[in-house]
Formats: structure tokens, C-alpha cells, sequence
């Protein structure tokens, strides 16, 4: 497992480091029950029983899912492993194992079109003289019109730059949350964008990140800028939308997500398709499988236009 992890490059660095800390658990599990000695050897029993054990010991199901998401990780890093992993739907239909449902995110964490606009212009205004902002200006480009994360902005390749440019779809890659490639429309804002940006940037390169930085460097520096700036352009408008419980989300990438999402069920439902078939198209896009997640990223309501 160890040296597993130590030559992967799929998604971000606290997401490798948090699916490790979930294997050795595990691991250690299935050797003191089943005496596991090879890793290609993984098959479902061993899955099921580890969740019998968790659901012994309390833990919560959101934890328990991220466990899950893992094992899969580790498995699907296995050279040629004996037997294939079940996924969830599966586990509970021919194991009878219980997966509850998660929590929802609570509440709406979109941004206001004023919020998006007026903090685009300040970004902008400083970007010729300071690369965060310049990098943070395009990555919010990415967030919101492509419903992109911000390790998988972040760590855009030229390569795949200039392949979204010639074919109209971006491909994100290993750098996707549980490394789940998917591919996502190259919107009008992001092919003006990376026309631009590509110009500056050599073969080879990532597109935000310097020659001499780490994608997970690179990440918490733009994190910072939208930390440090954020405060200057939340609306009243915004806080009341991001309200749940009393308090008001602050304005994040993640919650350009929640704006992608929002306009992209819109989108097709105003095409004929009715919710579930729009929440279907819409989550594949942004990296899910399931069309309960969806709600989440609607803030809890069940149709885009509640």
C-alpha cells in the first residue's frame, strides 16, 4: 500500500494523504480477520465486513462512505487484481449491508451574479502585476462555467488545454476527486481564456501552476487571495442566499459549483427533460453518480426553479 501511494499523482495531496489514513485502517482490519496477504486478493467480503465492524463501532456514515471511497482508490491502483469491488448500490442489493444516506451539504453556497462579477473586475484589475490574481481570476472562469474543483482547475496540464481547444471538451483526468475521469463542454468564457493564457505558458507546464511550485502550493495561494479579498464583495443579496441555520457561508470556489450546477439543470430542463432526467446529465458532469447529490448543490430543494 505504501508504495502504492507513494507513486500515485491522482487527485489532490490532502485527498491522497485522507484516502491513506482510511486504507491503513482498513488493511490492518483484514489482516488480523482474514490473514490478507496480497492486495490482488481484495474482494468484496472483505469490503462487507469492515462495514459490519464500522457500523459496530459507531461511525457515521458520511465517514464510512468516504472509507468506502478509499478502498476503491487503493483497488483501483492494484496491477491486476483477482476480483472486482462492488459499488454501493450493489453492496446493499446482494450483501444486505445498510449505507445510510449522508447529510446533505446544508444550505445554498452559490455566489450572486453581482458577487461573481464585481470580484472577476478586482482580480482582473491586479492581474498584471500580481500572477495570483491573474491565476485566481481564470480559475473562478473554471468553477463557474464548467463546474470544475479547484484541485482539478488547478492542475490543469497544457496538454489538455490545447486538446479542449481543439475538440470543444475538456477531459479531467486523474486529478479528479477518487480519480474518476470525465469529460465537460469547453464553455465560450474558458476557450477565450485559455486562447490567452496559453500563449505565456511552454509545453510541458501546468497552466496555473509555476515551474517551481506544487499543485497543493499552488492551490493554497489562490485559496488565501479569495480568503483574504472575499469579504470586500459579499453582498446582502449573497449572505441571505448562503444562510442556513443563522449564518451565512463565505464565498469560496467550491460554491462556484453550486452556480454551475444551479444553471446547468436549468439548462436542460428548459430543453423538455424533466428533473430527474436533467439531474441525471448534470451529475455526471461534475463528477458524481448519483442524482440525490444534485439536490445538494441545489440547496436542498428538489427542482432547480423552486
Amino acid at each position: 500500500m505504501e508504495k502504492l501511494f507513494r507513486h500515485t499523482r491522482s487527485g489532490s495531496y490532502k485527498t491522497r494523504a485522507r484516502y491513506k489514513s482510511s486504507c491503513k485502517l482498513f488493511l490492518k482490519f483484514v489482516h488480523e480477520k482474514f490473514r490478507l496477504k496480497n492486495l490482488r486478493n481484495l474482494q468484496d467480503k472483505h469490503v462487507v465486513a469492515y462495514i459490519q465492524n464500522r457500523h459496530a463501532e459507531g461511525i457515521a456514515p458520511k465517514t464510512l462512505k468516504n472509507d468506502l471511497g478509499a478502498i476503491r482508490y487503493l483497488h483501483d491502483m492494484i496491477p491486476n487484481p483477482k476480483y472486482r469491488l462492488s459499488d454501493n448500490e450493489k453492496l446493499k442489493n446482494l450483501y444486505d449491508v445498510v449505507l445510510e444516506k449522508t447529510p446533505a451539504v446544508k444550505g445554498d453556497r452559490g455566489w450572486t451574479d453581482e458577487e461573481y462579477q464585481r470580484f472577476y473586475e478586482f482580480a482582473d484589475e491586479r492581474a498584471s502585476e500580481n500572477q495570483t490574481a491573474a491565476d485566481t481570476r481564470d480559475i473562478i472562469v473554471l468553477c463557474r462555467t464548467m463546474g470544475l474543483r479547484i484541485v482539478e482547475a488547478v492542475a490543469m496540464h497544457r496538454s489538455q488545454a490545447e486538446k479542449a481547444l481543439r475538440t470543444g471538451i475538456y477531459q479531467v483526468r486523474n486529478e479528479a476527486k477518487n480519480g474518476k475521469w470525465r469529460q465537460v463542454p469547453l464553455s465560450v468564457e474558458v476557450r477565450e481564456m485559455l486562447t490567452d493564457r496559453l500563449k505565456k505558458i511552454e509545453r510541458g507546464q501546468k497552466v496555473f501552476v509555476q515551474p517551481d511550485e506544487k499543485t497543493h502550493h499552488a492551490i493554497n495561494r489562490l485559496e488565501k487571495f479569495l480568503e483574504t479579498h472575499r469579504n470586500k464583495f459579499t453582498t446582502t443579496e449573497g449572505e441571505q442566499k448562503r444562510l442556513y441555520e443563522g449564518q451565512a457561508s463565505p464565498l469560496t470556489f467550491h460554491g462556484l459549483r453550486y452556480n454551475y450546477v444551479q444553471e446547468r439543470v436549468k439548462q436542460e430542463m428548459k430543453k423538455g427533460y424533466m428533473y430527474e432526467q436533467a439531474a441525471l446529465i448534470v451529475t455526471k458532469e461534475v463528477g458524481h453518480e448519483r442524482t440525490d447529490v444534485i439536490k445538494v448543490y441545489l440547496g436542498g430543494k428538489s427542482r432547480a426553479t423552486d
